[in-house]
């Protein structure tokens, strides 16, 4: 099951995301925070047909959405769920909570797949708020933000990099333990291999594919051997993932 998260922020333009729906599948269900809505309607209309991203539920506090009740009445009330604005959640909390316990009563928990859209940009505590999401059972899959997808990555998982140049920044981000060391990942095709990774703090910034790969059109291969990852791509990137949670294209 594929379930898409739209919130509020910067969100990557629907046609850069053409290679991200070759990678996974289109959404199963759809979910709409706030001023996510905005996200979620320009999707529906670029890809019409062909994904369908018509919410099935919007959710939030509604304080973000620009012209929220006119907006609103376009849909029904069934598919609508307010929230108090007096609160100390952030509506993408509530998103990925309803998008997880969805899965969980439709009996697929354990075959869910979570991509979140938006919340790039604007205030930095929601921005570090969405990454510190990872280290939680409320995480996505993948996270589609401005110009870049976030992908978890757990132990185990493998991914090829399609689709990339040398002026594609490929950066790595710690998940386990203190977030600051440990962890094991090998690599080929990169500009600086596995062997020149940080031993704390992010393993790699603006890394890129490697001259020879990008010449001969060979991937980016990474792999996680020990403990648990963020692989940040750029969102155009064509990307084969394995064991990457419930990859809906998994292999």
């Amino acid at each position: 099951m594929h379930i898409v998260v739209f919130t509020g922020g910067g969100f990557p333009l629907p046609k850069a995301t053409e290679n991200y729906w070759k990678s996974t599948s289109g959404p199963d269900y759809v979910v709409a925070a706030d001023s996510g809505l905005c996200a979620c309607e320009a999707y529906a209309e670029f890809w019409k047909t062909k994904y369908d991203f018509s919410p099935d539920v919007i959710l939030g506090d509604m304080d973000s959405l620009p012209s929220a009740e006119k907006r609103l009445k376009k849909y029904s009330s069934e598919q609508i769920i307010l929230h108090d604005p007096y609160k100390d959640y952030t509506d993408t909390e509530l998103a990925l909570e309803h998008a997880h316990s969805y899965a969980e009563r439709a009996g697929k928990g354990s075959h869910k797949f979570i991509t979140l859209i938006g919340g790039n940009g604007g205030r930095l505590d929601h921005l570090l708020g969405i990454f510190d999401l990872f280290a939680t059972e409320l995480r996505p899959s993948v996270w589609l933000c401005g110009s870049q997808a976030v992908w978890f990555a757990p132990g185990e998982s493998r991914f090829d990099v399609s689709g990339v140049s040398p002026k594609n920044p490929i950066s790595i981000a710690r998940v386990n333990g203190d977030s600051r060391s440990g962890g094991q990942i090998n690599s080929s095709g990169l500009e600086w291999e596995c062997g020149c990774f940080r031993d704390k703090g992010m393993p790699s910034i603006s890394n890129r594919i490697s001259k020879k790969n990008y010449k001969e059109g060979l991937p980016v291969k990474l792999s996680v051997i020990e403990g648990t990852f963020l692989f940040i791509f750029p969102v155009t990137a064509l990307i084969s993932a394995v064991n990457q949670g419930n990859h809906p294209k998994r292999r």
